[in-house]
């Protein structure tokens, strides 16, 4: 049987047409659409005000600004950098590291602990300073009391002053007022008592211009 046949005799059924589908937007039409429909005036408007804003308060400054006045400094030896290579210090396997100048006496404090419940006695042994290919420096050291034995109590600690003089070798000979670069003087400070291996000193000797405050004669600020 037909069900879309016409009745006999009767008029024709109109059938509505179905509608059509649109074609749904590609994505460069919506990014485009985001860009120049709903970006593009929010941003214009932002730029507008701020200009409108740097307009206002530059007419109010107007009246309050200074001239800047910019004078060209001639350039002076002063101004040439330093070479600081004779600077540089190659310090080796050191656990302490003392930087000194001849001349100068350091006291630097030491202090050992125990972390035993029981007493611990101890004996200190500080050997000479040397370079590290064993040659004689200018650097003496001693400990100051209670060293060079003494006991530690348990749980507990004790400071030793270590005085280093720089200038004068272990046979009392002067060492030159300066040096021409760094040089590095080595000992070991061996602590009997402790499960330890010496500790090594290091004393690195600077020249007098490494690290010197510089006065300028020339005025900078007053210009």
């Amino acid at each position: 049987m037909n069900y879309f046949q016409t009745p006999a005799g009767g008029a024709a059924m109109s059938v509505a047409p179905l509608p059509t589908l649109q074609a749904m937007p590609n994505l460069n039409d919506s990014i485009r659409f985001i860009n120049e429909g709903l970006i593009a005036p929010v941003v214009d408007g932002l730029r507008q005000a701020v200009t409108n804003f740097v307009d206002t308060m530059g007419a109010r400054t107007d009246g309050l600004r200074v001239p800047q006045h910019r004078f060209a400094r001639p350039r002076g030896c002063c101004d040439e950098a330093p070479d600081p290579c004779h600077c540089n210090c190659c310090i080796v396997d050191a656990d302490l590291i003392v930087y000194a100048r001849i001349g100068e006496r350091r006291v630097v404090p030491l202090t050992i602990e125990n972390p035993w419940r029981r007493e611990r006695p101890v004996k200190l042994e500080l050997s000479g300073f040397s370079s590290r290919g064993g040659a004689a420096s200018p650097v003496i050291a001693g400990l100051g009391p209670p060293a060079p034995a003494f006991t530690l109590p348990p749980c507990g600690r004790q400071t030793i002053v270590m005085t280093i003089e720089t200038g004068r070798t272990a046979e009392g000979n002067e060492a030159p007022a300066d040096v021409d670069d760094c040089i590095v003087c080595y000992a070991d400070l061996r602590i009997e008592g402790c499960e330890i291996r010496p500790v090594r000193i290091a004393v690195a000797l600077l020249p007098r211009d490494c690290g010197d405050f510089r006065i300028t004669c020339g005025c900078r600020c007053c210009c």
